[in-house]
């Protein structure tokens, strides 16, 4: 009998490590749309050193958004959104004519208002314009029209001028016997008249019915 020739033979262990090592040198490429993780070529890792930089990274990103909630909170909560109230500052008119007129030396406009209407600023201008220090004050009705009024004694043209922002003239208006130079400019209307020493410009930009009663209201202090 002829012994078995065993050349060609490979035991199947051999030929199962074979294929095994195969499946592992097949990788896919990285263009390949199949290749995952496993694939590449190698996996990236972070050294310590650049690790630590990203950490320090992250830790200086969250301090400066800490730092600007610490900056810009207070400064947001010590000034809260505005509300209707805050508009509704109101001053004594007559007590505040009374004052600056004693240091002046002539009686400043201080006509009494009506019911729902009031003074919001009254003041003294001292930093004359074209020379001329004036007295002014602007009055609100029903917290929707507004008039204002301004006073000066030797005033000029020039500054008439000014004030009245070179508005053009539009004709007289005669109310309770008095003449009053009518001025108009884009949506303000102005009101002028000479009594006595004193120059008067009533402006508002809400209507002339406001300033027609003003104006009544000036004439009856002046008379």
């Amino acid at each position: 009998m002829q012994p078995e020739n065993n050349q060609n033979a490979m035991p199947d262990s051999a030929s199962s490590n074979a294929d095994s090592g195969n499946v592992e040198t097949q990788r896919r490429g990285i263009d390949d749309p199949n290749a995952t993780f496993e694939d590449l070529p190698y996996k990236p890792q972070l050294t310590e050193k650049q690790a630590k930089r990203a950490n320090q990274t992250l830790k200086g990103m969250l301090l400066s958004i800490g730092f600007c909630i610490a900056v810009f909170l207070p400064l947001y909560l010590l000034n809260p959104q505005p509300s209707d109230k805050a508009f509704d500052s109101k001053v004594d008119l007559a007590a505040t004519a009374q004052q600056a007129g004693d240091a002046v030396g002539y009686e400043l406009l201080a006509p009494p208002l009506d019911e729902g209407q009031y003074a919001n600023f009254a003041r003294w201008q001292n930093n004359a314009v074209q020379g001329v220090p004036y007295w002014e004050f602007g009055v609100v009705s029903d917290d929707k029209s507004f008039v204002w009024v301004r006073q000066a004694k030797d005033a000029n043209p020039t500054w008439v001028a000014l004030i009245t922002d070179a508005a053009a003239p539009a004709g007289t208006e005669q109310i309770d016997g008095v003449s009053w130079e009518k001025r108009t400019k884009d949506a303000n209307t102005y009101l002028i008249s000479e009594q006595g020493k004193s120059t008067i410009i009533l402006s508002s930009d809400t209507g002339q019915e406001e300033l027609v009663e003003m104006a009544k209201k000036v004439d009856a202090q002046l008379d």
